[in-house]
């Protein structure tokens, strides 16, 4: 088989685009190439996240009669997976000089659960200190930090009518994160460099503002037999939802909004309308509809960096914000590369930039918390 048309097969499987007859002959052909006969490309070369890859591969499949396949493809296939093996894992047995000569105490850890909470009245909580236990009371309204480190807030049954409704917000930094249980029972993720503006308790309507990224799970809410919709407004957007799984990217630095729907529809500025699997893209003086593999889109809430089909500068900002670093770019450095596969955002900054460094097209230098891009 030609090793373009391989390429193509893996990556359609790779994004679950893949036909049920082209799942069934890549997963053959893998299984076959990774059988005892071919016993020195599962050792030699493969890393233990290639190993587990496989195994998710194996996970997938059931068992099935070895299918003989011709030659070429074996030689197609060792290519493919050479060349994929140094694009996504670090190959201890031939690191980078300068990141792998990198002392430890210089490099950068990766971002955890920090964040502040903003009441009504100006008070700032800084969650990442506080005890576990009630925070605040306000209207009537327990907000609460649990022992997993999420904020929770409680409304009792009947909330006492007030002239004035309190809000609050929750930030997170550059390389922090939180969730977030809202009055409604709505749960938020925030992402690093983020902030969501909310009022303590929903009465008629349910709006949130939102700067930076989060991934939404909406609660469905019913009022005297009507669902109650939830508002999101950015910049550039203002989603409506009756119930549903999305993910907003607001970030100011990126060219674009992005809205993508996991589960349910959304509306996008009381005109588009979302199905699973689509994306809202604007600048907020159009709207334009892709559909996208939609869980290559909440990577971050998962814990992981995803490289592929990711524009390379996109890629370096999320670093910048995860890792709470300034990226510089120097006169060479490439405005484009092509990178697959993923890597965990909870491992340091110099083994995700080392993946990276293995295309050889790119390389990094840590000075203190900038990150110089060179080719």
């Amino acid at each position: 088989m030609e090793e373009e048309k391989f390429r193509q097969i893996l990556d359609r499987y790779i994004a679950g685009e893949a036909t049920p007859e082209e799942e069934v002959w890549l997963e053959s052909a893998y299984i076959n190439l990774n059988s005892k006969e071919l016993p020195v490309y599962t050792e030699s070369f493969l890393a233990a996240e290639t190993q587990q890859i496989w195994k998710m591969v194996q996970a997938n499949t059931k068992p099935v009669r070895k299918i003989k396949l011709h030659p070429l493809f074996y030689a197609a296939a060792v290519l493919v997976v050479i060349s994929l093996a140094g694009i996504l894992i670090y190959n201890q047995n031939h690191p980078s000089s300068y990141l792998a000569s990198l002392p430890p105490a210089k490099d950068i850890k990766a971002g955890k659960d920090r964040a502040i909470l903003v009441l009504d009245n100006g008070k700032q909580i800084d969650l990442d200190q506080i005890d576990n236990g009630r925070l605040a009371d306000q209207a009537g309204v327990k907000i609460s930090k649990t022992a997993d480190g999420q904020i929770v807030y409680e409304m009792p049954t009947q909330v006492a009518v007030d002239n004035k409704i309190a809000h609050n917000t929750i930030q997170t930094p550059a390389g922090g994160q939180y969730q977030v249980n809202l009055p409604d029972g709505t749960r938020v993720w925030l992402n690093a460099s983020s902030s969501v503006t909310f009022a303590t308790s929903f009465a008629a309507e349910r709006r949130v503002k939102l700067k930076g990224e989060a991934y939404f799970e909406v609660s469905k809410i019913s009022n005297e037999g009507r669902r109650v919709p939830f508002t999101v407004e950015t910049e550039n957007q203002k989603i409506e939802v009756l119930g549903t799984h999305f993910n907003v990217n607001a970030y100011i630095d990126e060219i674009a909004t992005k809205t993508t729907l996991l589960e349910g529809s959304v509306k996008i500025n009381d005109a588009v309308m979302l199905k699973p699997g689509q994306q809202a893209r604007g600048n907020g003086e159009t709207i334009k509809v892709l559909n996208v593999n939609a869980e290559n889109f909440i990577d971050w809430k998962n814990g992981d960096f995803i490289l592929e089909h990711n524009d390379f500068r996109s890629i370096m900002r999320k670093i910048s914000r995860w890792y709470d670093v300034e990226v510089v770019y120097s006169d060479d450095a490439p405005k484009k590369l092509n990178l697959g596969g993923w890597i965990s955002r909870s491992k340091n900054i110099s083994s995700v930039l080392e993946v990276m460094e293995e295309t050889g097209k790119v390389h990094f230098k840590i000075e203190g918390r900038r990150i110089t891009v060179t080719r």
